[in-house]
């Protein structure tokens, strides 16, 4: 890759290296907060929030890894974010099962499939794609690089 452009991409990445970083710790801290809230006895929908919460850090962490791999490597088709890329996929597609709540009556988990699912699920399906893509430009990089 050219040297100039590699800085670029270095420089780029850094902002949103140190904003991604930062929302990950963000969210760690409100699911934190939520999980002491629900373990005072406020009720169910704040261990939801919690999970939710505990999922948005493990997809930021993920994308903060990715971007600090691009940074040290200046190549942003590698094995490795492509495996991140994958974990994040079936993350946030694990999303969609964590239950509502308890139902009125007794104390069976229910768990509901609305848009809201749909949706969840379906960018799951697209970082999913995403992977491939870059699974395909990691396989032309790698062309590249044996005939420069």
């Amino acid at each position: 890759m050219n040297n100039s452009l590699s800085n670029k991409l270095k420089k780029r990445t850094c902002i949103d290296t140190v904003t991604s970083c930062l929302l990950c710790i963000t969210a760690l801290a409100v699911s934190i907060y939520q999980l002491f809230i629900f373990l005072r006895g406020d009720g169910s929908r704040h261990l939801n929030y919690a999970l939710y919460g505990f999922i948005v850090f493990i997809e930021l962490g993920l994308l903060s890894l990715i971007l600090l791999e691009i940074r040290k490597t200046g190549k942003p088709f590698s094995k490795k974010i492509i495996i991140k890329l994958r974990v994040m996929a079936i993350v946030i597609m694990a999303g969609v099962f964590i239950p509502s709540g308890f139902a009125e009556n007794n104390s069976s988990l229910v768990i509901t499939f609305d848009m809201k699912t749909v949706l969840i699920f379906f960018a799951g399906v697209i970082i999913g794609i995403i992977s491939e893509i870059f699974s395909y430009g990691h396989s032309l990089q790698q062309d590249n690089d044996l005939i420069a």
